[in-house]
C-alpha cells in the first residue's frame, strides 16, 4: 500500500484521468494539488476598474473545485487532502511530492510538428523530481483508460535499471497483478560480446569469419540476457513474473511489446549542462510514444533490490 500519492491537477478533464488510474491503488492518503501561474495585470486596474488579486487567480473557486472532487474520492473511503499552491508548475509538484511516495499526473504525445517533448511540466517533473511518478500520456492518443494487466520492466544488464525493481514490485503488489520482465538485445550487445571474445582470443579475422563471428555473438549475447533474467526473476521472489528477451534497437523493440494494458516501469535521469532537458532518451520516447502508462524512477531515488522482495 502507498502512503500518499500526489495527483496533480488543472481543472482540465484530461488531467482527471489521472484520479481514474490513482482509484486503483490502495494508498492511507490522496493530496490533490492545483498550481497557479503568478500572472501580472497586463492593463493597469486604474484603467480597466478591475481590482482581482492576481498573485492567486480565483482561489476560492479552485479550492471548491478540488473538494468536489475530494469529497467524491472520500464517500469511497479514502483520506484526502487539497493543495493549492502559486508559482512554477513543475517546482511546486515536485515539493509538494517531498513528501509523497507516487505521483500520477497526465502528459500530452508529440507537440506541434511532431516536437520530441511530452510536455514541458511533466518533462521537468521527469527530469528534476525524485519521487517516482506515472505519467498518462493525454493529447491525441490518450493512454491509461483501461484496466491493467501486467507490470512491465525494461532492463538491460545495469544497476541503474534495476532501481526500477523495487516500484515495479509495490505497483504489481498494489494492483494484483504480474510482473514481465524484458530486455533487448541489440548491435551494441553484439558488438560488446564480439570486444570481449577478441580480447580473450586475439587473433586477425579472416574474411570469412566475420558473418560467422557476428551470428555466435548474437547467440551468446541473447544466451546472457535470458541467464540474466531468469536470475533477476528468481531474486524477485514473486510467483507471477514472466520474462523475454527481445531482438533489436531498445526502444523500439521495447515498444512493439508494450500493450494498451500494460504498466511501464523503469529508470531515468536527469542530465546537467547542455543536455539538461534530455531525461534519457528511452524513457522520453516510452513516455510519448507508448500505449501504456509509464512510471518513471529517478536514477539514485531506487532502493535495493532485497527491499522488493521483502515487500
Amino acid at each position: 500500500m502507498y502512503d500518499r500519492i500526489l495527483v496533480p491537477l488543472d481543472g482540465s478533464e484530461t488531467s482527471e484521468k489521472a484520479l481514474e488510474f490513482m482509484e486503483r491503488l490502495a494508498s492511507r492518503r490522496v493530496r490533490l494539488l492545483r498550481v497557479e501561474r503568478n500572472v501580472a495585470m497586463p492593463i493597469s486596474p486604474l484603467m480597466t476598474g478591475i481590482y482581482y488579486d492576481w498573485e492567486v487567480a480565483h482561489p476560492d473557486q479552485i479550492r471548491d473545485e478540488l473538494e468536489a472532487l475530494a469529497e467524491r474520492l472520500r464517500a469511497g473511503g479514502r483520506t484526502v487532502e487539497v493543495e493549492l499552491r502559486s508559482g512554477d508548475a513543475a517546482e511546486e509538484i515536485i515539493a509538494s511530492a517531498a513528501d509523497a511516495d507516487l505521483v500520477i499526473m497526465t502528459t500530452h504525445g508529440r507537440g506541434a510538428a511532431g516536437r520530441l517533448i511530452f510536455g514541458s511540466t511533466a518533462d521537468r517533473v521527469a527530469r528534476h523530481g525524485t519521487t517516482p511518478t506515472l505519467f498518462l500520456r493525454g493529447g491525441g492518443h490518450p493512454v491509461g483508460s483501461v484496466a491493467p494487466r501486467r507490470v512491465v520492466v525494461p532492463l538491460d544488464g545495469s544497476r541503474l535499471a534495476e532501481q526500477a525493481l523495487p516500484e515495479a514490485y509495490k505497483l504489481a503488489q498494489g494492483l494484483d497483478l504480474p510482473i514481465h520482465l524484458v530486455r533487448a538485445v541489440g548491435l551494441d550487445d553484439v558488438l560488446a560480446t564480439i570486444r570481449s571474445d577478441r580480447a580473450e582470443d586475439d587473433h586477425r579475422l579472416q574474411p570469412d569469419e566475420g558473418n560467422e563471428r557476428y551470428k555466435h555473438a548474437l547467440l551468446e549475447a541473447e544466451r546472457e540476457a535470458t541467464d540474466y533474467l531468469a536470475a533477476t526473476a528468481e531474486e524477485l521472489q514473486v510467483a507471477a513474473v514472466s520474462t523475454v528477451v527481445l531482438k533489436g534497437t531498445p526502444v523500439f523493440a521495447i515498444l512493439s511489446t508494450i500493450e494498451p494494458d500494460d504498466v511501464v516501469v523503469m529508470t531515468t535521469h536527469g542530465r546537467g549542462g547542455y543536455r539538461r532537458w534530455t531525461i534519457g532518451s528511452v524513457a522520453e520516447k516510452l513516455v510519448r510514444e507508448a500505449a501504456a502508462p509509464i512510471l518513471l524512477v529517478r536514477d539514485g531515488t531506487g532502493s535495493a533490490r532485497k527491499s522488493a522482495a521483502d515487500g
